[in-house]
């Protein structure tokens, strides 16, 4: 049963790899998942070899020890692609430093797979190592699971600060999603492994749930890393390195900005608003309102957050709205559906209209039509 899953497993991660490798442009947190990849497809190798010629080994391969390496990759992919500006740092190789380590024991401590012949330092094969081993595991990886959980939850509230839309491109919902899943692998497989130890048997090798999980990864990975590009783009720090070297992580307090500045930026910006209707556009950034109108995107933020109450996401979605509300009663667009109106105020998806239009109205958008004797 687990043969097939590693057959599998080692021609898609390697499939993926490449894929993610060579596509251009090469971003840092491609080159993160690549190696990820291909370290998962060399683990299943391992595992592979360990299967099928167990008799012709020297000694037991190490290959139990990788998998601390994998929550290190997932935290270094999201970090890269949250970050407006990464960069590989030498302090981030300090999250392999417990592979290094207990690869190094694994070698040292090496056991031979008949147990009756003694290998230098370590002569026989400790339930005790393995169980530590296992455990090890299981809790880096969680470890990691909660911090890339809590950087993504974070990471979705912050974009609503610098973009007028929702994407899985953006949100990392997809992301998240994946990580869960492989994380419930391992959950599996720690949980199945423990019984085993308590020497209930099992008519299977706990080992093909982590490898599932692993393949499946592979899978979403050749299919959505490949579509994920950085998520800001590099020119978001133009405008923020203006007036006075202000750091964007300062606290409003400490910015220096007047009540009468705050007003102004907001007057350019509704200004900008009703003239260019750059609202329409259904991917609009602050970046881009910041070029327009050569106000760093942190006194936007802290002009609309103050003097409006609400972030920029529901800013531009409430102009939307209102651009919606003007069209819908237009004779004009009287052959449109609503859903063909709100993708022409901005809208990229109807589950974002009917969410904001809710939120927005406290009616749903069949309610507001209906209201107006419109069908939809």
């Amino acid at each position: 049963m687990l043969e097939p899953v590693l057959y599998i497993g080692v021609t898609q991660s390697l499939f993926a790899g490449i894929v993610i490798a060579t596509r251009k442009p090469q971003i840092l947190s491609d080159r993160y998942l690549a190696s990820w990849l291909f370290i998962i497809a060399v683990e299943m190798i391992l595992a592979l070899v360990k299967l099928t010629w167990l008799d012709y080994l020297p000694y037991e391969i190490p290959f139990l020890v990788i998998p601390l390496v994998y929550g290190p990759f997932l935290y270094l992919y999201v970090k890269t692609l949250i970050t407006e500006e990464p960069k590989f740092q030498l302090r981030d190789m300090v999250h392999f430093v417990p592979f290094l380590f207990f690869l190094g024991l694994a070698f040292l401590f090496r056991t031979s797979p008949d147990e009756n012949i003694s290998l230098p330092i370590w002569s026989h094969p400790s339930r005790l190592a393995k169980i530590i081993y296992e455990f090890l595991i299981f809790a880096s990886f969680s470890t990691y699971s909660i911090i890339v959980y809590v950087l993504l939850t974070r990471h979705r509230i912050a974009i609503r600060e610098e973009f007028s839309y929702s994407s899985s491109k953006i949100t990392l919902t997809w992301l998240l999603f994946v990580s869960i899943t492989v994380y419930a692998s391992y959950l599996l497989t720690f949980l199945s492994a423990g019984i085993q130890m308590l020497s209930i048997h099992l008519p299977f090798d706990p080992k093909i749930f982590s490898f599932t999980g692993l393949t499946l990864f592979s899978f979403a990975f050749s299919f959505y890393g490949n579509r994920q590009a950085q998520i800001f783009s590099k020119t978001m720090h133009v405008q923020d390195s203006a007036e006075n070297g202000t750091n964007q992580s300062a606290k409003y307090a400490k910015s220096g900005l007047r009540s009468t500045d705050l007003k102004h930026f907001i007057d350019s910006m509704d200004e900008l608003m009703n003239k260019k209707k750059l609202f329409l556009n259904p991917e609009l950034s602050l970046a881009e309102v910041s070029g327009e109108l050569q106000i760093p995107r942190h006194h936007l933020t802290q002009a609309i957050n103050t003097e409006l109450g609400k972030n920029f996401y529901a800013y531009i979605n409430e102009l939307r709205v209102k651009k919606f509300m003007e069209m819908v009663v237009d004779p004009r667009f009287k052959d449109y559906t609503f859903l063909a109106i709100a993708f022409e105020c901005g809208f990229n998806s109807k589950s974002t209209f009917n969410s904001v239009f809710k939120r927005i109205t406290n009616f749903t958008p069949s309610e507001y039509l209906e209201s107006l004797g419109r069908p939809d």
